[in-house]
């Protein structure tokens, strides 16, 4: 199994995450116990916001199926159902239904195909040229780039079976952030 993130959406996370530590801890120091303990609700669901936003989200390739984690859901595709796969903004797939865009693979920025070499664009799938070009997000040094080509690669390969899609809601997720929302709103 292939996992895909973004790197530059996990060191925001961590950075995110211990500056509000440590602007925790600093004015616990300064205001006191009572201001530490009102405070921390507040810093708990930010910290909370930081790893379900930047850190979970991801992309889990398997040999026929294609799951991507978002913030609450995870929808899991058949390699027969997906019908086209895109990297405007971040790696999209679409089916003959829904398309489904992963948080954990964005698309780069707008510079990322000025500084790109030129190799990076050659040697990929063949779905993933358009007009003989690559789109920045088709690039394999970027997040959406080389989880759209492994995906791709499995792709053109895949023998046709049934066409599965489903989706799930991360509960657990969802009951932990209204549980940091309602505690922080009562401190």
């Amino acid at each position: 199994m292939e996992v895909f993130h973004s790197r530059f959406s996990r060191v925001l996370a961590a950075v995110s995450i211990g500056i509000l530590a440590l602007s925790w801890f600093v004015g616990s120091v300064g205001l006191g116990v009572q201001a530490a303990i009102g405070t921390l609700p507040i810093v708990l669901l930010f910290s909370y916001l930081a790893l379900i936003v930047f850190w979970l989200p991801k992309v889990s390739v398997e040999d026929d199926l294609v799951r991507i984690s978002n913030i609450f859901r995870e929808h899991t595709i058949n390699l027969s159902a997906i019908k086209r796969i895109d990297t405007r903004f971040a790696l999209t797939i679409y089916t003959a239904t829904k398309k489904y865009s992963a948080w954990g693979a964005p698309a780069p920025g707008r510079h990322a195909s000025i500084f790109a070499a030129k190799d990076e664009g050659s040697h990929l799938p063949e779905s993933t040229y358009l007009a003989g070009t690559v789109r920045p997000g088709d690039l394999i040094n970027t997040d959406s780039g080389a989880a759209a080509a492994h995906i791709r690669r499995l792709w053109e390969r895949r023998t046709d079976t049934e066409n599965v899609e489903t989706s799930k809601v991360y509960w657990p997720r969802v009951a932990a952030m209204a549980a940091l929302v309602l505690v922080s709103f009562l401190f």
